[in-house]
């Protein structure tokens, strides 16, 4: 796969139809085949927070809902490819690798990534707290200016809180989340500056145990318990060559869009 700045547009273009997607109803068992005309989802108010298949997307204040769209349709897209190429539990390395090399093609430059353990230093700990740790560490790595590091961190912890709560969009997180023994999700959150340019910051978690896993974020584990990888990324979009692979991507998502994307307020 070449990186972002060598692909032509033809090339950006035959890589999508290319792409083979998970069906998002269960990310680990069952798939979908190609999809057919896109699903409009333009609503008139923009929710601040969305579950994006097994993405926990937060939204600061100035975000343009055709930003917030294609951000959600592209990282939706990206997960989509990663399932169908690789487990998530088991080929979690992998599976990023793929899941980042896809987001390249669609126009968003990363920055910053880096992938290894998680060591917590607490005994006893939930994935809520560590997935907050990584992206304050991935939104403190970006270096953006002081207000939109402090909106961003503000949006993605409370987005994680109202979680809690949104019936809806934490079935469908949890149903996109889950693996056998363990679990695979991103929190990201996501700023517009005034000349358009549209960051975002992304904590990852991938970890496994040897018990099952009834709850994803909320659950408090015993650190000798769970075996934990830790992902941190920047990723900037080009919204313009963003724009002319829009419909394309909108074609392949049609109603997975609709099925794996829930957008409450927080």
């Amino acid at each position: 796969m070449k990186h972002d700045t060598s692909m032509t547009s033809a090339e950006r273009s035959a890589f999508i139809n290319h792409c083979e997607l998970a069906n998002c109803t269960h990310s680990l068992i069952e798939h979908v085949s190609a999809m057919d005309a896109p699903v409009p989802r333009l609503l008139e108010e923009p929710s601040q927070a969305a579950v994006v298949g097994s993405n926990l997307l937060a939204f600061a204040e100035g975000v343009s809902r055709q930003n917030k769209e294609d951000v959600m349709d592209s990282l939706l897209f990206a997960t989509l490819v990663a399932n169908k190429a690789f487990n998530p539990e088991k080929q979690s390395e992998q599976w990023y690798k793929q899941y980042n090399d896809v987001l390249t093609a669609l126009g968003w430059f990363s920055t910053n990534w880096r992938y290894s353990r998680y060591y917590s230093t607490h005994r006893r700990f939930s994935m809520e707290q560590a997935g907050l740790e990584i992206i304050s560490s991935a939104i403190a790595a970006a270096a953006l200016p002081g207000p939109a590091s402090v909106a961003m961190l503000k949006v993605a912890g409370d987005a994680v809180a109202a979680l809690k709560a949104q019936e809806k969009p934490l079935r469908i997180f949890e149903r996109q989340t889950k693996t056998h023994r363990g679990a695979n999700f991103r929190i990201g959150a996501c700023s517009e500056s005034s000349d358009g340019t549209v960051n975002l910051a992304m904590g990852a978690v991938s970890f496994s145990t040897d018990s099952a896993v009834t709850n994803v974020l909320f659950w408090e584990w015993n650190s000798a318990e769970v075996t934990a990888f830790r992902g941190e990324n920047h990723l900037v979009l080009d919204t313009r060559l963003y724009a002319s692979l829009r419909t394309q991507i909108r074609q392949r998502l049609n109603k997975s869009a609709s099925a794996a994307i829930e957008e409450f307020e927080i």
